[in-house]
């Protein structure tokens, strides 16, 4: 398979360029869940761009509370806790605070974090920082890394239902003893808001954020080919390749897993007149 060339990252600090404002004006679609997109927003809208939400998945409690509360239970016999998003961070914090009354008196081991903002929202919430963020935000380095940590017997992973079986797999093959527990669960939607519809369709949307490999997915699946009349913005190197796989090219790419760096992108894109 013959792969588009890899969009440019960018993080807003390139020298030869002056530091200027060029998302203002423009019209920025923002697909993340309802609960997580007025930061992204107020990101863009700082910079003078207008910005329509439109969740593309629906974020809701594990279906299954009973198994849920059951696993939080037994989190003092795991040497470590994993949270893969930060959607993640919030379901499971939620469940161990109903279980044991205050975060503070949970038995905590050591906490990994996929992502430096999931680590961010984990000591928002219980103060304490992560004891593990990965060099790579990504599965398989925390798989890797975990699986070199001497001593390292016991691990409980917080996700989604429909999160990447990557991690587990690399925790398997270094023999590790692990439990997954799905905390939330993912749904698409499959109806268009009809006036964002029209909007892509007339080509008076700029720029699109994509945020996640199944936001990218379920983007897809409800815009479809209007989404080549704008432009794609991805949060990471695996987001760029699902869209890229399935036929649509990224405009820009940012530099690091995160909203500041995707609002960069989007600037400096601009700037280059992509």
């Amino acid at each position: 398979m013959i792969h588009p060339p890899k969009p440019p990252a960018f993080d807003g600090s390139d020298p030869q360029k002056p530091l200027e404002n060029w998302v203002s004006g423009k019209f920025v679609l923002v697909t993340r869940p309802e609960r997580q997109s007025g930061s992204l927003c107020e990101l863009f809208e700082a910079k003078g761009a207008k910005t329509r939400r439109h969740p593309v998945i629906e974020i809701s409690p594990a279906e299954n509370q009973r198994d849920l509360i059951e696993a939080v239970s037994q989190i003092g016999d795991f040497e470590w806790l994993v949270l893969v998003s930060r959607n993640a961070v919030r379901f499971a914090m939620e469940a161990i605070e109903e279980v044991f009354g205050e975060l503070d008196q949970a038995p905590f081991g050591k906490v990994a974090a996929i992502g430096q903002t999931t680590a961010d929202l984990f000591y928002s919430i219980t103060g304490r920082k992560v004891d593990l963020v990965p060099v790579t935000a990504n599965s398989e380095t925390l798989g890797t890394e975990l699986g070199e940590i001497a001593g390292v017997e016991k691990v409980m992973v917080f996700r989604g239902n429909r999160g990447s079986a990557v991690l587990g797999q690399y925790l398997s093959d270094a023999k590790l003893n692990f439990r997954e527990v799905v905390v939330y669960q993912s749904q698409d939607v499959v109806v268009p808001q009809p006036e964002v519809q029209s909007l892509l369709q007339a080509g008076k949307v700029d720029w699109v954020t994509v945020t996640s490999s199944a936001i990218a997915k379920a983007t897809i699946a409800l815009f479809g080919e209007d989404l080549k009349r704008t432009k794609l913005v991805s949060i990471s190197p695996g987001v760029t390749q699902v869209l890229t796989d399935s036929g649509f090219e990224v405009a820009a790419e940012a530099s690091s897993p995160g909203m500041k760096e995707l609002v960069a992108a989007v600037n400096a894109c601009e700037c280059d007149t992509c």
